[in-house]
Formats: structure tokens, C-alpha cells, sequence
């Protein structure tokens, strides 16, 4: 292991262990308290381990630094000790111990990160939040189930084998939930044998399976790696991959109260140095967002949070690369109300239909790993966490959803029709409203959870993608696939910039206007469920500060009627034009429409109940 070691002092910074050269390794470790403690070395081959104490010249402050010169770390590992306590390296890079998933760990060891093959630093992709599409999938079950057909299920190389499927898709940020280290089994728990299932009746080994809890922030999770390679290659492999595809990865990031903020900043920093990661997904508590927003190294990495102070943290300069971004439930609820039929929800969607700030970007969604899936989401009134374990009392009661007639799977035609009409309903909602839209992983073929909206503790079927459902469901995905590639062609749906709703350019059109049964004018009382947008096309090629006297290019427009009431309405067009007519693109009433179709009657348009139909005027 180690017969000629030497020990100097060491830096303080940073925290953990780095190498400072060939064999040479400087530790630091934070130690409060009054006992000794040191480092503990251990040899992989021959199992003997060797105990560096550390001595009061190696303290400043309540850290502990020491450097050690002839270390073989391809096969050495180590951990810190205080007292009888030994412990893991909280920044350590890889913890080992914990590859099997689901297995108790017996023991954690800090391990040294070594050079691989796979580590190549490339330019951040940076793409505007305007121009991207996120989405969401756990490492594990997004591949784990055998209908996935990769070569090593569930791991970050089982992600990797399905880029080129979201490439097709027209995703352009691919976002993970917690992928550092965390130990997911938890406690043992004891059900209620009366209210569950009878593989509960026994103590069983409570599962995290999500990962939401304090983790060793430094390490990608060992059990997400596939055969033969460590953590960190597996992991800089999948970003590799990412970056070659001209596609992002972001990470999310759970920081529960009492994680230290320097623990935050050094764990982000070292993520976008060594991984090259492009963006971080923030959850949590007593999170620096100002230190995060103005940290240099951050300026070109995404950082998405509930909300951004980002007046303070811009000070009243627009940045050149919008990298904060806005991400809570308030456009998911505000759209699943209005899908439903509620009252009272015209006047939100609005709202989010062109919401769009020059500091703070938006992403939004309306399936979360929180929550209903898009299939559950019109599928079920209430919530059905049996097997969870906690007698269905987990999870949100309230989930703004609607089974369209019939609680759960039916063979009923017409609920079935109606609920395709709703998933489809919820895309155009999700995917036609400014800003960037997040996918959770699996909706776009139907994934169902069984009306589990909160399967935390689930490792099985209820959990992993089936993607058997591609072909059972390849309706959803081929309509999915379609409205993603129109909101990529038309730049006007997915601006940089705020609309200012009147026309500026001197075009004839406003850039972005509303209508209702009557052209240029809305009803938006309380009662109102239907709405239109129109889209004066060539606004999007316009550039932000055009005088008046700048013409549009483009003098296309794009109409887009949304009728959630349970009625038909009638809507008046706005004349186009002379030599433009309207085309129908999209009607989710119309199951068989599969290419656009002329308006026969210029004047009016015909939205049938629960329905959104999409125009161009060409």
C-alpha cells in the first residue's frame, strides 16, 4: 500500500481529498471537538490499513490538512476517524460500499478519483432556455425494465444508449434526479398488516428510492455505474455522450436544512470543473441563491430554483446569457385546473401563455416526478398509495386532476377517447405556452404509476418505464414528437423576449393578441373556459429593438383556439391578408388528422368541447 509514505503539512482548501501530484494526495477534514483524529488508509489487496494521526501543526482552525506523498490510489482507499468514530469523507469523490443498489451498506470507504479515458472538457452547449425542452427521468428506473432493451438496465450507461430516442423526440436538456451518492435504504419499517398488501406483513428494508435526502454531494452514485467502469467514468462518459448528441445535462440537486452553504457552492463548482455538467435543478432549504447567481464560474451554467432574487443579483444589467430560471408548481396547477374545466383559471393561463422576463427564464411543466403521471393525471380523481405502505395517507391529497368519468383503467370507449383528448390537450398546454417545457420521462408513450403519486419508496414495475407502451401508446408519442418539432420551426412560440401586444413593427398585427367568439375581443369573466392567441409570425425574426419603420419578414400567423368548456364554442377569425387563407395543423378532437387540412370557412372556427385546434394563415 504504502511502505514509504511521506507527511507534510497540507492546505485547508479545498475539503476532502485532491491530488496535487503524482501519488501525493492532500487531505483536509473539518473536526470539532477535542478528541484525536486523523486519516485511515487501507490496501486493497492485503486488507491492512495504516492510521495517520494528526497532530497540532496540522490544524488551522477546526480544519485538519495533511499531505501524503507515495500513495497508490488505484489501490488504496480511506476514511477520516475522530475518536472510535470512523467515518466516510463527506467530499470525498467516490464512496464505495454502496454499489449494490438496494443492498444495507455494511461499511462506507472513501475513494480516490482517478484519471479516465473519458474525461474531455467541451464547450458548454448554452442553449437558451427559449430553445429548450427539458426532461425528467430517474437514472435507475428509466431503463431498469427489461422492455428497455439496453445493454446494462438501469444505469448511467442505459441512459446513454437511449439519447439518440430523445434526440428524436426533440429534447435538448436531459434532467436527472439525485444521481450523487445517497444511501437509499433507510430504516425498517413496520406496516400496518391490516391496510396492506401481504408482501408487507414482514419487516422490510425501507427504500428512498428517489434520492431527496442529504448525500455525499461530490460522488456520482455508485450503483448507477455500469460493469467494469468507476463511478466517475461511468459518469463522464454519459456527459460525454450528452455534449457529442449537442445536448445538455442537468442535474438536480436536493439540499435539505442544515446542509452547510460553502458545502453548496464547493459541491456545484466541483460538478461544473471535473464533470463538465451544464445546469443544476435547486431543492431545498437556506440556499445562497445570490452567492449561486453571481459566482463566476456559474455564468454560463443553468441554475433552476423555485425563484431567483434576480434584481439583486443582476442589479439592473441584463445578462448576456439568461442561466436562471423560475421552476414551481403554479403554471402545473393553474393549467391542470383549466383542463378540468374549472372556473376562475382564464386569466392565469393567459398569463403563462406569454409570460416571459428579460432576467428570469421559466420552466414549466405539468407532470412532475412529484405528482400524477400525464396517463394517471386523466385517470384518476384521487390518489392510490396502498403499496407504499403508509395506508394511503402519503402524498398530495389534492391533485387537480380528472378520470374523465371512470376511476382507473376501463375498456369504456368514449372514456378513453376522452382522456387521449385530455393528454393531448395537456401537451399543447405544456408545450405552446412561453418558456421552456419540461417532459417527465415516459409521458410521452403514457406511463402509468397506477394512481401512485408519490411511489417515493417503489423500486419495481409502478416505478420503471415500461417501454412496452411505445408501441401500445405511439399515438401519444407521434402527437408529442409533432407539436415539439411546430414549436421549434416557429420561433414566435418560444421568444427570448417579452411581447409587447401591439404592433410595433407596422406590420398590421399586433405580435401577440387574444380572441374570443368575437375577433380582437375576449371575455374573460369567471365563467370563461375557451380563449384564442394569435401569433403574428414574423415578430419572432424581429429584432428587440426595432423602430417602427422595421418590417416583418414573415408575414405568416399562427392562430391557436383552446376550448376546455364542455361545450362547443364558435370563434371569430381575424381577416388575413389578401392571398392568405388558413390551414388546420392541429385538432386533438380529430383522431385521424394526420397532415394539415384547409379552413373551409375563413370567417369562423368551430372548437369542439375539451379541444384545441391549432391555425396557420399562409
Amino acid at each position: 500500500m504504502t511502505d514509504n509514505i511521506k507527511i507534510t503539512t497540507g492546505n485547508p482548501y479545498p475539503l476532502g481529498c485532491y491530488m496535487t501530484g503524482e501519488g501525493t494526495a492532500n487531505f483536509a477534514v473539518v473536526l470539532s471537538g477535542d478528541e484525536p483524529g486523523g486519516i485511515v488508509l487501507y490496501d486493497k489487496k492485503t486488507k491492512k490499513e495504516l492510521r495517520v494521526a494528526f497532530r497540532e501543526n496540522n490544524r488551522i482552525g477546526n480544519i485538519y490538512c495533511v499531505k501524503i506523498t507515495g500513495i497508490d490510489t488505484e489501490n488504496c482507499y480511506y476514511n477520516f476517524y475522530q475518536g472510535e468514530e470512523e467515518f466516510c469523507d463527506p467530499y470525498c469523490k467516490v464512496v464505495m460500499g454502496n454499489e449494490k443498489w438496494g443492498k444495507t451498506p455494511k461499511k462506507l470507504y472513501s475513494g480516490f478519483i482517478l484519471e479516465d479515458k473519458f474525461k474531455r472538457r467541451k464547450c458548454p452547449a448554452m442553449i437558451n432556455y427559449a430553445d429548450s425542452v427539458f426532461y425528467l427521468i430517474h437514472v435507475r428506473g428509466f431503463t431498469r425494465h427489461a422492455s428497455s432493451g439496453v445493454t446494462y438496465p438501469g444505469t448511467f450507461a442505459g441512459v446513454e444508449e437511449k439519447l439518440p430516442y430523445l434526440k428524436e423526440l426533440g429534447v435538448t436538456t436531459l434532467e436527472l434526479m439525485p444521481a450523487y451518492e445517497f444511501i437509499e435504504l433507510e430504516e425498517v419499517k413496520q406496516p400496518d398488516e391490516q391496510t396492506v398488501v401481504d408482501a408487507y406483513k414482514e419487516d422490510i428494508p425501507k427504500l428512498n428510492y428517489w434520492g431527496y435526502k442529504e448525500g455525499y454531494y461530490f460522488a456520482p452514485k455508485a450503483s448507477y455505474a455500469e460493469p467494469g467502469l468507476n463511478p466517475s467514468e461511468s459518469f463522464h462518459k454519459l456527459v460525454r455522450a450528452v455534449h457529442d448528441a449537442h445536448m445538455e445535462l442537468v442535474m438536480q440537486f436536493y439540499f435539505p436544512a442544515g446542509v452547510k452553504q460553502a458545502v453548496i457552492l464547493e459541491a456545484l463548482k466541483f460538478w461544473v470543473k471535473e464533470y463538465h455538467v451544464d445546469g443544476f435543478h435547486l431543492m431545498g432549504d437556506n440556499i445562497p441563491l445570490a452567492l449561486l447567481g453571481t459566482e463566476p464560474m456559474f455564468a454560463n451554467t443553468k441554475l433552476i430554483y423555485y425563484g431567483f432574487p434576480a434584481d439583486d443579483i443582476y442589479a439592473g444589467i441584463r445578462p448576456n446569457y439568461k442561466n436562471l430560471a423560475e421552476c414551481n408548481d403554479e403554471f402545473m396547477f393553474n393549467m391542470r385546473r383549466f383542463l378540468k374545466s374549472d372556473e376562475g383559471q382564464l386569466q392565469g393561463v393567459l398569463n403563462h401563455m406569454k409570460d416571459i422576463d428579460n432576467k428570469l427564464a421559466r420552466v414549466h411543466y405539468v407532470t412532475n416526478s412529484n405528482g400524477f403521471t400525464l396517463m394517471d393525471l386523466v385517470s384518476y380523481d384521487r390518489k392510490h398509495n396502498e403499496p407504499n405502505g403508509e395506508n394511503n395517507r402519503d402524498g398530495n391529497p389534492y391533485n387537480a386532476s380528472w378520470n374523465c368519468g371512470f376511476e382507473g383503467p376501463t375498456s369504456r370507449k368514449a372514456v378513453n377517447r376522452l382522456r387521449r383528448r385530455q393528454i393531448k390537450n395537456a401537451i399543447m398546454l405544456n408545450v405552446l405556452s412561453q418558456g421552456a417545457p419540461l417532459i417527465l420521462g415516459g409521458d410521452e408513450f403514457g406511463n402509468s404509476q397506477k394512481g401512485n403519486n408519490n411511489p417515493y419508496c417503489l423500486d419495481n414495475a409502478t416505478t420503471w418505464l415500461n417501454w412496452n407502451d411505445l408501441e401500445k401508446n405511439k399515438d401519444i408519442y407521434d402527437f408529442y414528437k409533432k407539436v415539439l418539432e411546430f414549436r421549434r420551426k416557429h420561433k414566435i412560440l418560444h421568444m427570448d423576449r417579452p411581447f409587447r401586444m401591439n404592433d410595433y413593427a407596422s406590420c398590421g398585427f399586433p405580435d401577440l393578441s387574444y380572441h374570443g367568439e368575437e375577433a380582437w375581443k375576449l371575455e374573460t369573466d369567471i365563467l370563461s373556459r375557451h380563449f384564442a392567441a394569435l401569433y403574428a409570425e414574423g415578430y419572432g425574426d424581429v429584432a428587440e429593438n426595432a423602430d417602427p419603420g422595421d418590417k416583418v419578414k414573415n408575414g405568416n400567423f399562427i392562430y391557436m383556439a383552446f376550448n376546455m368548456h364542455w361545450s362547443s364554442h364558435t370563434f371569430a377569425l381575424p381577416k388575413l391578408k389578401s392571398g392568405k387563407s388558413w390551414k388546420i395543423v392541429f385538432n386533438t378532437a380529430d383522431e385521424n388528422m394526420t397532415s394539415p387540412i384547409p379552413l373551409e370557412d375563413s370567417k369562423k372556427l368551430i372548437v369542439k368541447d375539451r379541444s384545441v385546434v391549432v391555425l396557420i394563415g399562409s
